[in-house]
């Protein structure tokens, strides 16, 4: 698991590496350096992987026959449909003027050959190890959802347009709750494991 936590190093590095080299034409073809717009680039990234963690909890089941705890599923399915949802809301708001633009960052970047790298690494070991799925798919959720969070509320911060500072302040409050529920749930399980 220390490759998935390198991971989301390095997803958090790229926002700060492009801040001030990335350039986006906005809808009136003009070239600006906006460091928001790779901001809300590298909280859609997070999204996206947040996502498919329902896809990532079923194709575990399917190559080992085992599952997680019914309560640790429902949370990491909430997790995953609500992160679908705020993809889509911010298709959505992301239209508003002025327009961000969600431009991808160059492929020939080391930062996203490596981040390609681990993001496969990551993928082997939740689907092939056996031992502990539970809890490091939980404990990946701990370093995540605290980033959302606060990349959320610093987008907040800067945010211009009124609609779109309510969402992200209701995004950063949504992905704290997640992250203290799923702490709650690793200090349950840890109880549990200490009773046995």
């Amino acid at each position: 698991m220390h490759s998935l936590y390198r991971l989301i190093s390095i997803i958090a590095l790229i926002g700060i590496f492009n801040i001030s080299s990335t350039t986006l034409v906005n809808a009136n073809n003009k070239t600006t350096i906006s460091d928001i717009a790779t901001g809300y680039r590298v909280l859609k990234i997070f999204l996206e992987d947040e996502e498919y963690l329902t896809t990532i909890r079923r194709a575990k089941m399917i190559v080992t026959f085992s599952d997680i705890s019914d309560d640790s599923g429902k949370l990491i399915d909430e997790i995953s449909s609500s992160s679908e949802q705020a993809l889509d809301e911010l298709d959505d708001l992301a239209q508003q003027k002025p327009v961000i633009v969600f431009e991808n960052f160059p492929d020939e970047m080391i930062a996203i050959a490596t981040l390609d790298s681990l993001r496969m690494t990551a993928a082997k070991e939740f689907l092939f190890e056996s031992e502990n799925f539970e809890k490091n798919l939980l404990l990946s959720q701990i370093k995540v959802l605290p980033v959302i969070s606060h990349l959320a509320q610093q987008l907040e911060e800067k945010e211009t347009v009124t609609k779109r500072k309510k969402w992200l302040n209701k995004l950063a409050k949504r992905y704290e709750k997640y992250y203290q529920q799923v702490n709650n749930r690793i200090l349950l399980s840890n109880k549990k494991s200490l009773k046995k």
